[in-house]
C-alpha cells in the first residue's frame, strides 16, 4: 500500500528543498530564486558512459569530476536540460558574487567536504512526495518536531533513540495509542533494557533496512531502523505499529527518512553541546555574579518580575564515575523533562548539582516538576528554593535550593526520619538550616574547643565508645531513656549505664539546659552534615 500523500505534497521538490534539507552541506553558487525555485525528478552521480541527455531534470553530483572539467560539463548539462549540477566545494572556489559564464548556464550546488553517499541519500528521500511539507518544515535539529512528523506519516507513535539508549524525542499526538514500554520509556527517556543487552536492538544494527518487530504479546510491535551517518551510529527511529499489516509501508517510510534523521541527529548533537555550553556559562552567571547577572538574565530571556523558581537535584552515590554519568544523565532528563512543560526553562551542570530555571509565578509547578525528575530513579534528590520575583531574588532561591539538596545528601543514622526524604523545599528545611548556619558559627568559636562534645568524641576514640552517637539520639528524644533504647536497638539498662558514664566520669552536666543545647546542637550537625 503506497504512503497516502497531502496534496500540498503532490509538487516536485526544488532546489530550495535540497538545500534546506542540506542544512550547510549545501550551498548556491546564485542568489538567484528563480534558479533555486528548479524542480527535479531525480538525483545521480555522473557516469561519462551515460548519454547526457539521461540527466534531463535531475541533479547530477560531480563526484570524482576533476575542477577543470567542470566547465564542459556543465555546459553540456544545460543542453540536456539538467536541474543542477553538484560540485565539491573548493578553498580556492570562486568568490561570492564573482561567478563564472559556465556556472551561470546552469545551476550549480556546492557540497562540503563530506559524504556523497550520504548526500544522496539525503536528497533522494525528498522524492518521496510525503517528506516534502512535512518533514522539510522541520527546523534543523528539532527531535521533538522530527518525531511528531514522522508520527503523521506513519500512523503511529515515535520514539528517537541517540547511540546510549537515551530517548532524546518522542512525539506527542494524543490520539496514538502506545503500549506501556512506550509509556514506561518516555517516563525514563531511556530505553528500558539496556541497548547491550536489547536483542531487537542489536539485530537492527546488524541490518541495513528497517525492522519490524512483532509483539509475543496483545501489546502492539514495533518498527525500528538504525539511523548513521558516514558510517558512524547515531542512534535509531522507533514506530509504534498497529496495524501489522501495515508493516511493510511504514518499513518503507523509515528507510526514506533515515538520511534525513541522521541530519536531525547531528545538528541536534551540535546544538545541545553549544546550548548546554551557552546555558551553563549564563546559568552560573546569573546566580553568582551579581554584577552581570542582569545581562545574563536578559540573554536566557527570562523575566524576573514575573516570577521563577531555582530547583536543584543531585546524585546519592559515594562513586565518582556513576555520580558524573549521573549528573549528564540528569541533566539530559531535567533539560527533557522542563522544557516540554516549561517553556522557558533553563537547565545546566553547576559544580555537583544540575540546576534548573523554572519560570511563572505558580510555586507547586516547580514541585510537580521536581517530582517528575526524582521519581525516575531513587538516588535522585531535590531541593527547592523559594520563588522569586527579582535578580537578586533568584540568586537566593539557587542558595536555598542547592542547601536543601545538600541537607538532603547528609548521612544521619539509619531510621532517621531526614534520610528517607528525597524532595524537599527550603520552607519545609528552613529550621534544620537555620540549625546549620548557627552551629557554623558556634564551632568557629574558641567555645568549641575542649567543650563537652570534644570531650565525648577523645572518649570515644581512646575507649573505642559510642557515647556521641548515644547522646545526640538522647537528646533527640527528649531526655526519653525508653526511646533512646528502642532507637539504639538496646535495653534501657545499657542506655542509663552509658548516661552515668557522661555524667560521673566525663563530668559532663546533663541537667544543665545550656549545656543540653550545646552538645545537641554541636552532635546533631556533625552527624548530619552535608556531603
Amino acid at each position: 500500500m503506497d504512503v497516502p500523500s497531502d496534496p500540498l505534497d503532490d509538487r516536485a521538490p526544488t532546489l530550495r528543498d535540497a538545500l534546506l534539507i542540506g542544512d550547510g552541506a549545501l550551498s548556491s553558487s546564485s542568489g538567484d530564486a528563480e534558479a533555486t525555485a528548479t524542480t527535479f525528478t531525480g538525483v545521480d552521480f555522473y557516469d561519462p558512459a551515460v548519454d547526457v541527455a539521461d540527466y534531463r531534470d535531475r541533479i547530477v553530483l560531480a563526484a570524482g569530476v576533476a575542477p577543470t572539467d567542470l566547465p564542459a560539463l556543465a555546459t553540456a548539462l544545460a543542453a540536456a536540460g539538467a536541474a543542477a549540477l553538484v560540485a565539491r566545494r573548493t578553498e580556492d572556489a570562486t568568490p561570492s558574487g564573482e561567478h563564472p559564464d559556465w556556472e551561470r548556464s546552469l545551476p550549480v550546488l556546492r557540497h562540503l567536504d563530506g559524504d556523497w553517499a550520504q548526500l544522496a541519500d539525503i536528497l533522494r528521500s525528498l522524492l518521496s512526495a510525503h517528506s516534502i511539507g512535512h518533514v522539510t518544515g522541520v527546523r534543523m535539529g528539532d527531535l521533538f518536531g522530527l518525531a511528531n512528523a514522522l508520527a503523521t506519516l506513519g500512523d503511529g507513535a515515535v520514539s528517537i533513540v541517540d547511540a546510549t539508549g537515551q530517548v532524546v524525542g518522542y512525539s506527542t499526538h494524543s490520539e496514538q495509542p502506545i503500549d506501556d514500554v512506550r509509556r514506561r520509556t518516555t517516563l525514563l527517556l531511556q530505553e528500558e533494557i539496556p541497548i547491550s543487552s536489547d536483542v531487537e536492538y542489536q539485530s537492527l544494527l546488524r541490518a541495513h533496512d528497517a525492522r519490524h518487530f512483532p509483539s509475543d504479546t496483545d501489546q502492539f510491535g514495533r518498527v525500528g531502523i538504525a539511523v548513521r551517518a558516514s558510517g558512524e551510529l547515531l542512534g535509531s527511529l522507533w514506530v509504534i505499529q498497529v496495524d501489522p499489516s501495515l508493516s511493510a509501508r511504514t518499513q518503507r517510510l523509515l528507510e526514506e527518512m533515515e538520511p534525513i534523521a541522521a541530519q536531525h541527529l547531528l545538528r541536534a548533537r551540535e546544538d545541545a553541546a553549544d546550548r548546554d555550553q551557552r546555558n551553563s556559562s549564563l546559568l552560573r552567571t546569573l546566580l553568582e555574579d551579581e554584577r552581570h547577572a542582569r545581562s545574563a538574565a536578559s540573554q536566557l530571556l527570562i523575566r524576573p518580575e514575573a516570577g521563577c523558581t531555582i530547583v536543584c537535584f543531585r546524585v546519592d552515590t559515594f562513586d565518582e564515575v556513576d555520580a558524573m554519568r549521573g549528573l549528564h544523565r540528569l541533566l539530559h532528563l531535567a533539560t527533557s523533562v522542563s522544557s516540554a512543560a516549561f517553556p522557558g526553562s533553563h537547565s545546566a551542570v553547576i559544580g555537583t548539582q544540575v540546576v534548573t530555571l523554572i519560570p511563572g509565578s505558580i510555586a507547586a509547578r516547580a514541585h510537580t516538576f521536581a517530582h517528575s525528575v526524582i521519581r525516575t530513579d531513587a538516588a535522585l534528590l531535590a531541593g527547592i528554593g523559594t520563588r522569586a520575583y527579582d535578580i537578586n531574588g533568584i540568586a537566593r532561591s539557587h542558595r536555598e535550593a542547592g542547601a536543601t539538596a545538600g541537607v538532603l545528601m547528609a548521612s544521619p543514622i539509619s531510621g532517621d526520619r531526614h534520610r528517607q526524604v528525597r524532595i524537599a523545599t527550603f520552607h519545609e528545611m528552613r529550621d534544620r538550616l537555620a540549625i546549620l548556619q548557627v552551629t557554623d558559627l558556634i564551632e568557629g568559636l574558641d567555645a568549641a574547643v575542649g567543650d563537652s562534645a570534644s570531650i565525648l568524641a577523645e572518649h570515644d576514640a581512646a575507649q573505642g565508645t559510642d557515647l556521641s552517637r548515644t547522646m545526640r539520639i538522647y537528646l533527640d528524644h527528649l531526655g526519653n531513656v525508653r526511646e533512646t533504647a528502642t532507637a539504639l536497638h538496646v535495653h534501657q539498662n545499657t542506655v542509663r549505664y552509658r548516661l552515668d558514664v557522661v555524667r560521673n566520669d566525663l563530668g559532663i552536666d546533663l541537667d544543665s539546659p545550656d549545656t543540653r543545647l550545646w552538645l545537641w546542637l554541636r552532635l546533631s550537625v556533625a552527624s548530619r552534615a552535608p556531603a
